[in-house]
Parts: structure tokens; sequence; C-alpha cells
């Protein structure tokens, strides 16, 4: 590229020769007057030049004047990713806390749920302290949470309200063995009618207050009606025999019958219901046994 210095240099240079030739031409020992200076052609034919050149050279030059330049611009878009759904209502807790039998600390521990862990809402209870879920170390049992530290997920308002268990456990009693066996069956006649009769022996260590015998003729679908009864005692036909006994205690025999059939069920299988009770009127602890027996 040819500078501004080196074309003002070569315009000057082609001046100066312009000059010197005009100078040559003028007579000698003649006073030569002032006139308007006259610009040769030559003269306008280089300036006309060196301004083309001029221009041509300006317009490779780079402009300073500062020009926009084109930045992006880029927008973050944030999005929140959707909260998950639960077709049954769940639950989960900010600190770790224990899931027990019954809705009290005085119930045992049967598991925990840990924060970040979500759990099924079975049940409430009453006071709406208590949430009954499903056990999140064995997903088959349930438990009661304390929902200090709960927060649900779901619609809770159609749960079942159970009824808080109480709050101290029972002891349980252990019940007497209660036991018997039968030491002979028979069946007598009374008048026209027959009857079966059990004779028992009380073989554990509750005593029977009362007892009842429902017979079953198998062969006719024939059933007697049940007689209850508040004591023991033998009969022989139509009479009573032996002391009556209130109660049969530990080790203690006695006789209770069947009521009686308008027929003679001999040679028909029988199916004998034998039931006696810790209490009068077949009540308390009951213990029934059947037997076959073919008159």
């Amino acid at each position: 590229m040819i500078s501004n210095k080196l074309i003002l240099q070569k315009l000057s240079l082609v001046l100066l020769t312009a000059l010197l030739l005009t100078a040559c031409n003028l007579p000698s020992g003649k006073i030569v007057q002032p006139t308007e200076p006259t610009v040769l052609p030559v003269f306008q034919t280089v300036q006309a030049a060196a301004n083309a050149t001029l221009t041509a050279q300006a317009d490779l030059i780079p402009s300073l004047t500062p020009s926009l330049i084109a930045t992006e611009t880029y927008t973050q878009l944030v999005t929140t990713p959707p909260s998950p759904t639960f077709s049954k209502p769940m639950l989960s807790v900010s600190k770790e806390t224990n899931c027990r039998l019954g809705q009290d600390i005085s119930f045992p521990i049967i598991g925990k749920l840990m924060p970040g862990v979500m759990a099924e809402i079975v049940a409430l209870d009453s006071s709406m302290q208590y949430y009954y879920i499903r056990n999140p170390q064995d997903p088959q049992s349930f438990c009661w949470l304390w929902g200090y530290f709960a927060t649900t997920v779901g619609d809770i308002t159609g749960l079942p309200v159970f009824t808080p268990v109480p709050t101290t456990i029972p002891t349980v009693t252990a019940t007497p063995s209660a036991d018997f066996s039968v030491v002979q069956t028979n069946m007598d006649v009374c008048g026209t009618e027959y009857f079966f009769q059990v004779k028992i022996h009380n073989s554990g260590v509750a005593t029977w207050s009362s007892g009842s015998i429902i017979a079953k003729d198998t062969i006719t679908s024939t059933v007697a009606l049940e007689l209850t009864t508040n004591i023991f005692q033998e009969i022989s036909g139509c009479t009573p025999i032996g002391a009556i006994q209130n109660d049969l205690s530990s080790g203690e025999d006695g006789a209770i019958h069947s009521s009686n059939f308008n027929y003679n069920p001999t040679g028909h299988a029988m199916l004998i219901t034998i039931k006696l009770c810790s209490l009068d009127n077949l009540t308390g602890i009951c213990l029934t046994r059947e037997l076959t027996f073919t008159p």
C-alpha cells in the first residue's frame, strides 16, 4: 500500500519539474511583469491524478468510527419438575420417627420411617395425632406413626378413623385347662320313647357346671332337641338314680342325657354331640365333642 507521504513527495517533484520548464522559456534580459498565475494543463492532469490516487487510498483506509458488534443474548429457562402424584394418601417425615403397635410411646416399636421415604396411610386415629401406615420395614404389616414430623400427600379425608388402642396392654390370664372324656354311651327307654345317656369323666382342671346332648339319626336325619341341664345325674329307664351333682370338679364322673325319640333307633348310626360349659346354662368356657354310636 502506497503511503500518503510518498504520494506528496511525488507531487512536489512533478510541480518542481513543471516550474523549471516554464522558467527556461522566458526571454533573457527582459523584466517580466507579474501576471495571474496560470495553471498549466500538465499540472492539472497531474493534480487530478494525484487527487484520484488520494481518494482511492482513502477508501482503502479503514474507518475509525466504531461499529456495533452484534451479540447473542441467552435466556436460561428454568423449569420446575412436576411433583409426583400418588393414587393413595402418603406421608413422609422430616425426622426419623418410630412406628409402634399402638398410639402411645408405651407400645412396642415394630418399625420406623426415615426422612425422604414415603409410606402409605391406611387410617387415622380419632385424635388425628397418629397415622396408621403400612410398616416401612414390613409392607405386609401396619403400625401407628406419630404425626408431629409428618407431611401428608393426597386426600386423607376419606380414610377410616380407628378407635385408639388402650394404652395399657391387658394382661392375659391363663385359663385352666378344660377337658373331659366319654366313659360310656348307652340307649335307654322310658315307656315308649327312647333316649341316649352319656357318662363323662372330668379329665381337666376346670369345673363343669352345665352340659347338653344333641342326638342325630344319620339314617333318618331325625334330630332330638338339645336338652340343656345344670345338674349331672344318671337315669335308669324313667327313674333318676344316684346323687344329684351340681357340677363336676376335676377327676369326678357324671352323666347327662338327650331328649327322647318317639321311635326305636336300634341299628341306626347315631351322631352324638356332647357340650360341657364351666358356668350354668351353657355359658363360660365350653368344650364340645362328637362321637358315633350304634345301639
